[in-house]
């Protein structure tokens, strides 16, 4: 019964932290290819958020996803204040002052890793309000480790080079060379 009530609550909380303006539109998605993709990405929105609360390691909340953005490789995008050239390995870009999620294409909901990291943007979302981070890369230790998760459920590899991963979340002072 608890565990049939989590997830009712959680696809309330999902379907409540999806609504914006319009209680039915959901957040913008720009530049999906068709309506089709759009109904698939709203639907994913509700089952990851789901997926997510019942791991028990952040709580869903009512701070909406404003929009979903579309973005293609060598794209310049603005996010947390700072300009990013989306690089060819760049598959997606979670921005908290805006609360939107950049998925660099191609990417489709057919495709499980697509989806793991559309999760790992929609991890960034919930982290924001979860507890304080040090730094922002601090928060991509979790959101990894939840994507693999996920993918493991799939029955997929996740690949991900955990030495790596360590050090991109490490707050850190980082070598910076003035230009």
């Amino acid at each position: 019964m608890k565990a049939l009530t989590r997830t009712y609550v959680a696809t309330i909380i999902g379907l409540t932290m999806l609504a914006s303006g319009a209680a039915s539109a959901g957040p913008v998605i720009d530049g999906a290819r068709d309506s089709q993709e759009e109904t698939a990405i709203r639907a994913l929105l509700t089952e990851l958020v789901s997926w997510i609360d019942a791991e028990d390691t952040y709580q869903t909340t009512d701070r909406p996803i404003v929009e979903i953005k579309f973005v293609d490789a060598g794209e310049t995008i603005t996010a947390e204040g700072q300009e990013f050239i989306v690089a060819d390995r760049t598959r997606g870009l979670y921005d908290g002052n805006k609360a939107t999620i950049y998925l660099a294409r191609p990417w489709s909901a057919d495709s499980p890793f697509d989806r793991s990291v559309l999760l790992h943007e929609l991890v960034h979302h919930l982290q924001v309000d979860a507890r304080h981070w040090y730094c922002p890369q601090a928060m991509e230790w979790d959101a990894y480790r939840l994507q693999e998760t996920w993918l493991g459920e799939q029955d997929i590899a996740s690949g991900f080079y955990w030495p790596a991963i360590l050090l991109e979340s490490s707050c850190a002072k980082r070598d910076h060379h003035p230009d």
